[in-house]
């Protein structure tokens, strides 16, 4: 029986197209083989036939992204040869051949195979191809996450407090806004037998202990500052469940209702700690999959891999060193400064003062709700780490993304 329903087959040059890929397809619901995705599961194996048994037996289609690199790769040759030794046991198409380059050509695939060409195709139109391709041959995937809570529980402003309970008079005091009544409340909760809470009181307990931590109590922050430490007392599912809540309560309002200009990041760094921790993967997934329809209004998705926000910075040197463009991906982000321009669409009036590379991380990160471990910013010239840079006169820096 086969365990995957893709596995994707890459040269690790190609690896920042193949992740999305791989993200989305999991998004929606399919079994894929993505190496980083199964880091414990390949450690300390023996991965020439591991690997061999994957794209030879576990999967009922192998994704093959052929490029110059993959054609040259010893590790990639020898997961073509499996996925090959597959493809002429079966009667039917078992690779699926995508190409970065369409000139290259790789051993025993022919000609005339169909394939797809990525020269102009984002990865998430190609993992929606997929997608269709298992469809059209019977997969039926679900895209359900495992945790359901109710709409009264995603718009908390409806969920119903019975009187006289506890859990009930510990949620009152949490939003009570004084610190000195929150305190005890959450205290009071750890001590609550959580085999008698439903998962939507669980999940409306994690959005009210982030909502303190926004407001600066400090048990609440404590709590969000060290995150994996204080959820290890919970057993894992309920953990999972505050944890959701807690994210839900970032990006999300009372009424349900994404946040947009007004997300509460005081402590979604914090948050977003728990990325790569594969304990809480279904929790990423969840905020994931509720965050998609607004995807192009943020800079980053949570992922259990986390992305990685790059940036190209051209630098004349003079005195002081200036900044004339800045990329994301083909982008150009400095823009002429419009009086009209909302206070949201851009990091400050740049011209106002000096800077450096650090100083412009931090302020991204703040404006744009980017940890800045995930901040990746290129030079095309090499200065001190604490040289200070402008920017032209009269320009603005504006995201990427729509506000």
């Amino acid at each position: 029986m086969s365990k995957y329903h893709v596995a994707l087959s890459f040269a690790g040059e190609d690896r920042a197209y193949v992740e999305k890929v791989a993200a989305e397809l999991r998004d929606h619901g399919v079994d894929v083989f993505y190496d980083k995705f199964e880091e414990t599961k390949l450690w300390g194996k023996n991965l020439y036939t591991y690997l061999s048994e994957i794209y030879k037996d576990k999967a009922l289609y192998t994704v093959m992204f052929i490029s110059e690199h993959y054609k040259e790769k010893l590790w990639t040759n020898h997961e073509r040869e499996s996925a090959q030794a597959r493809a002429f046991e079966e009667s039917k198409e078992y690779i699926l051949p995508v190409k970065f380059d369409n000139s290259v050509e790789v051993p025993g695939v022919l000609k005339t195979t169909g394939y797809i060409s990525l020269e102009s195709l984002p990865p998430e139109d190609l993992a929606s191809k997929i997608i269709d391709k298992l469809k059209d041959n019977g997969v039926s995937l679900s895209t359900d996450t495992k945790f359901n809570y109710s709409a009264e529980a995603r718009a908390d402003i409806d969920f119903t407090l019975p009187r006289g309970e506890e859990f009930s008079k510990i949620i009152h005091d949490l939003k009570s806004y004084s610190w000195y009544t929150q305190h005890p409340a959450i205290e009071r909760f750890f001590k609550l037998d959580f085999s008698r809470l439903t998962h939507d009181q669980l999940f409306i307990m994690g959005r009210n202990i982030y909502q303190c931590a926004s407001g600066g109590e400090r048990r609440a922050i404590e709590i969000l500052k060290n995150l994996r430490k204080e959820m290890a007392v919970f057993p894992v599912e309920v953990a999972e469940h505050l944890i959701n809540g807690m994210f839900y309560e970032a990006y999300f309002n009372a009424e349900g209702e994404f946040r947009g200009l007004e997300i509460k990041a005081w402590h979604l760094d914090e948050l977003l700690e728990i990325q790569s921790v594969k304990k809480y993967n279904e929790c990423i997934s969840f905020i994931r999959k509720s965050l998609k329809p607004y995807s192009h209004n943020l800079a980053i998705l949570p992922c259990e891999t986390p992305e990685e926000f790059e940036l190209n910075l051209t630098i004349k040197k003079q005195d002081p060193p200036l900044i004339n463009s800045v990329k994301y991906k083909d982008k150009e982000l400095i823009v002429d400064y419009n009086e009209n321009d909302s206070a949201h669409e851009k990091i400050w009036k740049l011209s106002f003062r000096k800077f450096t590379i650090k100083g412009l991380t931090e302020e991204l990160s703040s404006g744009w709700h980017i940890p800045t471990k995930q901040i990746k910013i290129n030079c095309n010239v090499s200065m001190p780490e604490d040289t200070a840079y402008k920017f032209p006169d009269n320009k603005i820096i504006r995201p990427p993304f729509e506000y």
